[in-house]
């Protein structure tokens, strides 16, 4: 049989009078439909002021976007025509199709949202008059996108929904709004967002590969770049396969578990008791904006952490000039917060000097002022190339709370240069193994924490539950199994499952990387300061 090349539906036009027929082809959008016929446009203009909706009576169910193409509309349906006051100037939304050959996916949302905190009532649309006749909206996406694109792209949600962390919930089980909507066909869900930003430790935390950071920092731009389509790939592979996303992770979980064995020397818990002493919490308030993170004695006074860290101490605009008297007079550094929140006398004030850093690169050196009698033992001595393989360590600061360790496993994902030796169960395809990351002569380290699978992990051992590393701990210093300095963390990528934020990978640019562009940039500062590391520091290969 030929297929339907024309559509049709009736619509009651709200005016007490007879039902009329509204016929198009199928391509076309409803509202185009509907403008065709005189009649239809008579009313509407008689409705000025206000905006035009359709609740469907008969084959679909709440109310239509009017942009949806009328294929999907079924036989025979029925619709009353509803006008309502336009707020804000705001037009209704009419989510143009433009996905041409994709599929339409169908699906409904409750007219009003709620809170993640107290589960109270949360406006997610424009039109107040839609929420007070509790009906559905329906929502049309083509297959592939993201369910946070259909909804803010349909044009009646309110665009909190644009800014606002939010998800899909339907019976008590919840679907992340970045998830794409293949499997939502014909079914209900309500929107719950999440109307407060988690504040814990002292002052906020930024999180890592906001827009405004990755703009100033290209390195990071880049790996954030590789990553995210390591990740689209496997997504996409594994939809076609039919599993779901949570499939895809437990892939990377269960082979980069198998990577090495979480068991840990007790000589090296020793070692890095030790090295923890001179690691710090770099704490700021700047007129408002207050943060923390972490930072590490490299030699003498002289402390490192990341470039980026700084630019959240100074704020966004101030001139570069102007830095170093902004975080003497707004930053502090304590090595002491073990337990519980340092006493005044434990903390170093930092000298208005700022001169050595590299945005590439992500570091900064600050200068702290105080007694030298106790300051910490320098890190830089103990610098080594990045490790191929093994377990790391990081010690800092993570959501501005008391020092911690994290150890992982190196996952290599950038540049692969070789087969990787290790394949996934059940004939997935082979995940990067064993190469190193380089680019332009900087050398990058990436981890796995062992806990970056939370909802995966039931070892009763596993009790460092609240020490992975998402928020403040940009600039801890990352040591290898010797208790050698090899990196120093810069970032890492998130994502959320089942209410908790877990980490897909973490990294940090290598500290011979670090010292070679301190040696080129600032050699005169370097030999002064930095004098025992000797003449072939920084060119280690």
């Amino acid at each position: 049989k030929r297929k339907r090349s024309v559509n049709k539906f009736t619509v009651n036009l709200g005016d007490g009078g007879k039902e009329h027929v509204v016929k198009g082809r199928t391509h076309d959008s409803i509202y185009n439909a509907l403008m065709a016929r005189a009649d239809i446009r008579a009313r509407l203009n008689k409705e000025k002021g206000k905006e035009m909706h359709l609740l469907g009576k008969k084959g679909i169910e709440g109310y239509v976007n009017l942009g949806m193409p009328l294929k999907y509309i079924p036989e025979n349906s029925h619709f009353e025509m509803k006008f309502y006051k336009v707020n804000w100037n705001r037009k209704v939304g009419r989510h143009q199709y433009e996905s041409k050959g994709k599929k339409c996916i169908i699906f409904y949302v409750v007219s009003f949202g709620s809170r993640w905190e107290n589960n109270a009532r949360y406006r997610i649309l424009w039109c107040q008059q839609l929420v007070k006749d509790s009906s559905k909206l329906c929502v049309f996406a083509p297959e592939g996108e993201t369910i946070k694109d259909a909804l803010c792209k349909d044009g009646r949600f309110h665009s909190c929904l644009e800014k606002k962390e939010w998800q899909l919930r339907e019976n008590k089980k919840y679907r992340p709004s970045d998830h794409c909507v293949d499997n939502l066909a014909n079914r209900s869900f309500e929107v719950v967002v999440k109307t407060k930003q988690p504040t814990k430790g002292q002052g906020k935390t930024y999180h890592y590969f906001k827009r405004t950071i990755l703009d100033l920092y290209p390195d990071l731009k880049k790996q954030s770049t590789v990553i995210d389509k390591l990740f689209a790939k496997a997504f996409a592979e594994a939809l076609e396969q039919g599993k779901s996303r949570s499939a895809v992770f437990k892939l990377y979980r269960e082979n980069f578990g198998k990577e090495t064995k979480n068991s840990t020397l007790i000589k090296v818990h020793k070692r890095l008791g030790v090295l923890s002493d001179s690691v710090g919490f770099i704490q700021w308030a700047n007129n408002g904006n207050d943060g923390s993170a972490t930072c590490f004695v490299l030699h003498d006074k002289y402390i490192l952490t990341c470039h980026h860290v700084v630019g959240h101490i100074v704020g966004e605009g101030v001139d570069e000039k102007d830095w170093a008297s902004i975080i003497s007079h707004c930053a502090r550094v304590t090595f002491s917060y073990e337990d519980k929140y340092p006493k005044e006398d434990s903390w170093f004030s930092l000298a208005p000097w700022f001169e050595i850093s590299d945005k590439d690169l992500d570091f900064a050196v600050l200068e702290l002022e105080g007694d030298r009698s106790l300051f910490r033992a320098g890190l830089v001595e103990l610098s080594y190339p990045l490790p191929f393989n093994g377990l790391i360590y990081i010690i800092g600061h993570p959501d501005g709370q008391a020092k911690s360790a994290d150890g992982c496993t190196v996952v290599p994902v950038f540049e692969r240069k070789r087969e990787c030796h290790c394949r996934i169960q059940r004939g997935q395809k082979e995940v990067c193994n064993n190469v190193r990351c380089v680019s332009e002569d900087r050398q990058c380290i990436h981890m796995f924490t062992q806990r970056s699978f939370q909802d995966v992990i039931n070892n009763p051992n596993v009790v460092t539950y609240d020490t992975s590393f998402f928020f403040g701990s940009s600039g801890s210093p990352v040591f290898n199994a010797d208790g050698q300095l090899v990196a120093m963390h810069t970032a890492g990528y998130k994502y959320e499952k089942n209410k908790q934020l877990h980490s897909i990978v973490e990294f940090g640019f290598s500290m011979v990387a670090i010292l070679a562009a301190i040696k080129k940039k600032y050699k005169a500062w370097y030999e002064v300061a930095l004098s025992s590391l000797g003449e072939d520091a920084g060119d280690k290969p």
